[in-house]
């Protein structure tokens, strides 16, 4: 039996369905635009702040002991060849740093909560891996005594800066920490997909309050977990053009589970 052959009522309920999914992301676009308006960058950066305070995989030895995702390992494998000391930004507990220690690198990394770099830093010495994890304010790379030729910056970090020029000079003050040769960094993002629809909305609704409130605006791609912390989906040409005004150059590109880049920059 096709659609077609169904009875009345079950068609009408079908297309409710289609309806009522349309007018639910709908509402959650509208919802999410409203708080983007209405909170600040210091609430939301609050609230990111009390998440990872109280979400506790990011501080279980074992998690960081897990090692590299597949698309890590493999990007790390095809990429950082040449290089042998790595700079992690948003070093979270430690994992990468510990995965990069173990294939061979010495590795170095920075964390604005300050629950993170305790904790990273103690596992790092039990694990007598001798590296640092410095905290820093936020959206920043501090100022290391080392150099570094190959960086990174950790999973959920670049997807959690507000604002392309924030990031981009986040991405500049990294490059400022290496040795002046050519040198990869690997970034990781959500990316966005689909037409994009209700992020417009949001970007709509938001910026109708930045605006009635003389705040900076919301961009494209802007939205809100429903826990409530800020994150920005990303497109290719987005990434590609925030990398090259930082003064680097996109070798690659994925969006299939992880969204993910991977760029080369001889600029210093």
């Amino acid at each position: 039996m096709n659609a077609t052959q169904y009875p009345l009522s079950l068609r009408i309920y079908k297309r409710s369905v289609t309806v009522f999914n349309q007018l639910k992301v709908l509402i959650e676009a509208i919802f999410s635009g409203f708080w983007l308006g209405m909170l600040d960058r210091q609430s939301l950066q609050l609230a990111d702040g009390i998440f990872y305070d109280n979400d506790g995989m990011y501080r279980d030895d074992d998690y960081n002991r897990s090692g590299f995702w597949d698309w890590e390992a493999e990007a790390i494998q095809q990429y950082f060849g040449s290089a042998s000391k790595i700079l992690v930004a948003g070093a979270g507990g430690g994992r990468e740093i510990y995965a990069l220690t173990q294939a061979g690198y010495k590795a170095d990394g920075f964390e604005c909560n300050p629950t993170f770099v305790s904790y990273a830093n103690e596992f790092l010495r039990q694990e007598k891996i001798d590296s640092l994890v410095k905290l820093a304010s936020r959206d920043r790379c501090p100022e290391f005594e080392d150099t570094y030729d190959g960086l990174i910056v950790g999973w959920g970090a670049y997807t959690n800066i507000q604002g392309k020029q924030n990031r981009i000079e986040f991405l500049k003050q990294m490059l400022a920490q290496t040795d002046g040769r050519e040198v990869p960094i690997l970034i990781s993002f959500f990316p966005r997909k689909g037409k994009g629809r209700s992020y417009r909305v949001m970007q709509i609704v938001g910026n109708i309050l930045r605006i009635i409130r003389s705040k900076p605006v919301v961009e494209l791609g802007d939205s809100l977990l429903p826990h409530r912390i800020f994150v920005h989906y990303f497109i290719h040409e987005e990434v590609k053009k925030e990398l090259e005004n930082a003064g680097f150059e996109l070798k690659h590109f994925s969006n299939k589970e992880y969204g993910y880049a991977i760029a080369m920059s001889t600029i210093k």
